[in-house]
């Protein structure tokens, strides 16, 4: 083994870790225990080949397809040593392709209690420090005993690049970024401490000269980032009562190329830490923190949480982060009846504008419950109930009542099930009923008829019948739609008729279904039919062809611009091959 000690930073005090990376290329993902190689085949090779022949016709409306097209694509996975490479390819009469999904290769090969990362990899640290940004370099997961030790160094972002040949920009306008982290703790999986550093930046000449202004135009600058933080898991009562908490402050500098800050004119904040990293007029300090404790015995529990995010904290080990949020979230859950029934509860406040200034300050209160119950053996039913709410208040500029958003959303779902199974037959019923509503809560805008309240109603029911020697089914669906508002009220109801039969011992199977569907849009009626037909062969585990026909028609009782009468039918042939 080859292990290179990496040591980051142009000052002695800024030298953060000391990591050990394994140079070596295969598919990211892979975490292979080199004590068991010897136990994997060395060369490997699975996936699936399919060709396709579409025939596709439209009357009525533009063809959305071409009248013959063909398809023939493949998804190989190459093993090596456990290692996996999937490799896609696609030609058609429209495009040729030949590509590998995840051009990304790494490795993380693991022996007892050492772990190496190398190639392109993605690792977590924490929520707020390293979360998961891919880069390629190396890294090392060390864990002996209840010691945790990790460390990473690699390019986190590419620079644009100018293709030569055809004169274009291939990358996203980027700098190229470099970075590395490293993480000390000690515990168990159960309960552990852990103390969190990243520190990244860009590479200010590494943009094309040609690039540089448009660079600048677009407020694309060459930052840097120091990110200190921490992470633990406490467990106490034997497992029952849970804290967990993360924590983080983000130095970032959004450009490294202006001026270092005078003394006299330096914050406080800045003062301390300009004692261990250069600041200069676009640095700003952010933090983050978040924590929960859970407490959980035999038939209920209880979580409380509680996240802070500083308006414009970001980290360059993590592509996104909501902040400028404050929010508590209370989570029950209940378990009675030796289980048949689950109670689910969240309700949530949050608020933002931490800082006071943005113009309005939004309050939001989430709420969810849900209830499943297992009445019987055959009966059951799904309950479920979302709020949000949303309210504004001024801020650092007063705005008039019409403006100020004032809304609640809610839905509300029942779906009671039945399910019966005999030597001959099965029987299964569903019914589904979900009530979806957006109200305006501003008085203003309601006095003055501005609002737009907006109600939807789903009834749904199917039964499935399934007869057991000849592993057939048969199915009937019914279902009814209403959205309705002041402007507009929009009802679709409809039919569906299903069933699904396999023949010669299995290797063929037909489906089919039939469906109709009446819509009533402010009045002007009509109604669309759907039809499919399929069947499939299998002419061996590993081969297998099938054919497909389906077919939409819409036929609206008054033709205009939004509602066309037209048919379009799609038929499609095809072979498979699973290797």
């Amino acid at each position: 083994m080859l292990f290179v000690s990496i040591l980051s930073g142009h000052r002695p005090d800024r030298v953060w870790l000391c990591l050990f990376a394994l140079l070596m290329a295969a598919q990211s993902g892979q975490t292979q225990d080199l004590a068991q190689l010897d136990q994997v085949k060395p060369f490997d090779i699975q996936g699936n080949i399919e060709a396709r022949a579409v025939f596709y016709d439209a009357n009525g409306i533009p063809a959305r397809y071409l009248p013959f097209n063909y398809l023939i694509s493949g998804t190989p996975v190459l093993s090596v040593y456990s290692v996996q490479i999937p490799v896609y390819f696609s030609f058609s009469r429209q495009q040729s392709s030949f590509t590998q999904p995840f051009n990304q290769f790494g490795l993380s090969p693991q022996y007892k209690w050492i772990t190496v990362h190398g190639g392109y990899r993605n690792l977590h640290y924490s929520p707020f420090t390293l979360a998961g940004h891919t880069f390629l370099g190396g890294g090392v997961d060390l864990r002996p005993g209840k010691w945790r030790f990790s460390g990473m160094y690699g390019r986190f972002n590419k620079a644009t690049v100018l293709d030569t040949l055809q004169g274009v920009y291939i990358e996203n306008f980027s700098y190229k970024r470099t970075g590395y982290a490293a993480r000390v703790g000690y515990g168990t999986d159960a309960s552990y401490f852990d103390l969190i550093a990243l520190h990244a930046q860009d590479e200010p000449g590494s943009a094309p000269v040609e690039r540089t202004a448009l660079f600048d135009s677009l407020k694309i600058t060459p930052a840097e980032n120091w990110v200190t933080g921490y992470q633990t898991r406490l467990t106490f009562l034997q497992g029952k009562l849970i804290f967990e908490s993360d924590g983080a402050v983000s130095i970032y500098t959004a450009d490294q190329r202006l001026p270092a800050i005078e003394d006299s004119t330096l914050r406080d904040d800045l003062s301390f830490v300009e004692r261990f990293v250069h600041v200069n007029y676009s640095t700003e300090i952010y933090s983050a923190f978040q924590a929960s404790l859970a407490y959980r015995v035999k038939r209920m529990g209880v979580k409380l949480q509680y996240r802070r995010i500083d308006p414009g904290y970001r980290s360059m080990g993590a592509y996104f982060l909501n902040n400028d949020l404050e929010n508590w979230t209370v989570n029950p859950t209940l378990t009675l009846w030796q289980g048949r029934i689950r109670f689910v509860g969240s309700l949530g406040f949050q608020r933002d504008n931490l800082q006071d200034k943005k113009r309005a300050t939004s309050h939001r209160v989430i709420g969810a419950a849900n209830l499943t119950a297992d009445l019987t053996e055959r009966w059951g039913i799904d309950l479920s109930y979302t709020n949000f709410s949303n309210t504004q208040r001024a801020g650092t500029v007063r705005f008039a009542d019409s403006l100020r958003v004032a809304q609640s959303t809610q839905n509300l779902s029942i779906s009671p099930r039945y399910m019966k199974l005999t030597a001959l037959h099965s029987h299964s019923v569903l019914l589904s009923f979900n009530l979806n509503t957006f109200r305006e809560l501003n008085d203003q805008r309601t006095l003055e008829g501005t609002g737009n309240d907006i109600t939807t109603q789903t009834y749904f029911a199917t039964y499935q019948l399934g007869f057991t020697a000849a592993r057939a089914s048969l199915f009937l669906t019914a279902n009814y739609a209403r959205l309705g508002n002041d402007q507009l009220q929009d009802r679709n109801s409809g039919l569906t008729l299903g069933a699904s039969k396999p023949f010669a011992a299995g290797k063929v199977v037909l489906t089919g279904s039939t469906g109709y569907i009446l819509s009533d849009r402010n009045g002007e009626q009509g109604y669309m039919l759907n039809e499919s037909l399929q069947v499939r062969y299998t002419l061996h585990p590993k081969h297998s062809v099938q054919a497909m026909v389906v077919f939409l028609g819409n036929y609206p009782d008054q033709v205009s611009e939004i509602q066309r009468r037209f048919t379009e039918l799609r038929a499609e042939i095809g072979y498979n091959f699973n290797f």
